[in-house]
């Protein structure tokens, strides 16, 4: 898991090495661009590298500042390991909640998400407490921990 509080020198050096092979963003008009983590790891792109996949600053969504790629610069808190929700529920209902987000994500996805190897993002957490929920647990959801990085 990453750190509670990351260094600028660890950031850095997350930053170097998502550049390598992140989308970037080199559109010099976008209102957005001081606040979008794509803008910025355009900077920490080695000077070396020949090519490296960019956002189309000519797409037309891209073009009117309502771009679909848009990363905040700034870290999250996002939950990571679902495995303590599960523990009050009834077993129906488990695998109900279980077989539902599997569909979603994925069985690998999930279990890097159960498991608490990849922190929950922001839409991940509203789509499993929205799971839980239509499957008629009232209680909030009990993560193993909680966790401070970027939403890539």
């Amino acid at each position: 898991m990453p750190e509670q509080n990351m260094s600028i020198a660890k950031r850095d050096q997350l930053f170097r090495e998502k550049a390598a092979s992140y989308t970037v963003c080199f559109n010099e008009s976008c209102a957005r661009r001081e606040t979008c983590l794509r803008w910025i790891l355009r900077e920490y792109i080695p000077g070396d590298t020949l090519v490296s996949p960019c956002v189309n600053p000519r797409n037309a969504e891209v073009a009117s500042g309502r771009c679909p790629l848009y990363r905040d610069s700034q870290p999250r808190r996002m939950p990571y390991g679902i495995l303590s929700v599960y523990h009050d529920m009834p077993g129906r209902m488990e695998r109900s909640i279980k077989n539902r987000l599997i569909s979603q994500y994925s069985r690998k996805r999930y279990y890097e998400y159960h498991n608490g190897t990849r922190p929950l993002t922001p839409e991940v957490e509203q789509y499993v407490r929205q799971v839980i929920r239509a499957n008629g647990w009232t209680e909030e959801p009990r993560f193993m921990g909680y966790v401070e990085g970027y939403v890539w």
